[in-house]
């Protein structure tokens, strides 16, 4: 399987969410066997926070590395639809990445062999994934491969186009008592936007039933700067991802940028 079929297997053209599927990911130069041989998923039979299929309700899954998408699996299995978004470039394997991906561009390869065996309805509800590690990395740091990144109101479907196809509900599953536990202000500007629709945000940790929250407002919410300044601090690729290798310094000088 190569990384256009793994990625058609992720995004069928006649899916209702295929068009906000990241490609980034699936163009990794992994060698085909290596992603079957070097990496183990563990799909769990069911999740504490899942109560059941809904039809008005679409997933954001947050946490990090490749976990999202083994429990975006278990979902798929219910009849949700996994649709990756991560957007962080897999680097060359000799490169020191800010985000290491390699094990979450293996999982979506070899869940793309889970995934092709599953049944999944065109207008099913989606479930989104992004990995919580995105903007951790060590910034602009000489010789390495900065690949963080960020998701923007314009790599998720608006608030309009979810209520017209049914969904009035979100749950956003994160993780717990970790560096990761607070919800991302990236994703704060998306769901702030959802709730303001009329769309109800729920949150879960994944050991507990999901309540619905009030999203807090992020800073420079709906301001023309907001993507400009975002994107400065980031290393966006000619190809559409993030990441770019940081050139190595002419002075002597190695420190964070």
């Amino acid at each position: 399987m190569n990384g256009i079929e793994a990625y058609k297997i992720w995004a069928p053209d006649n899916a209702l969410w295929t068009e906000w599927a990241k490609p980034v990911l699936f163009a990794s130069n992994i060698p085909e066997k290596t992603y079957l041989e070097n990496i183990e998923l563990n799909i769990p039979s069911s999740l504490r926070w899942f109560a059941g299929y809904q039809q008005n309700t679409a997933v954001v899954i947050d946490i990090p590395e490749h976990t999202g998408v083994e429990e975006s699996l278990t979902l798929a299995y219910s009849g949700y639809r996994p649709v990756p978004l991560y957007n962080g470039v897999y680097g060359d394997k000799f490169m020191v990445m800010a985000v290491d991906v390699q094990n979450l561009a293996k999982a979506l390869f070899k869940g793309a062999e889970t995934l092709k065996s599953v049944s999944i309805r065109n207008n099913a509800p989606p479930v989104f994934l992004l990995d919580s590690r995105r903007t951790s990395g060590f910034r602009k740091q000489p010789g390495t491969f900065d690949n963080r990144w960020c998701v923007f109101p314009q790599d998720m479907p608006s608030a309009s186009f979810m209520l017209r196809n049914g969904i009035n509900r979100v749950i956003l599953r994160t993780e717990k008592d970790s560096i990761y536990n607070k919800i991302k202000e990236d994703l704060s500007h998306i769901l702030l936007r959802y709730q303001e629709a009329g769309v109800s945000i729920l949150h879960t940790y994944g050991d507990e039933e999901p309540s619905e929250i009030k999203v807090s407002k992020p800073s420079k919410f709906k301001s023309i700067f907001y993507r400009f300044k975002t994107l400065s601090g980031l290393s966006r690729n000619a190809a559409g991802g993030f990441g770019t290798k940081i050139p190595e310094s002419t002075d002597g000088h190695y420190g964070y940028g």
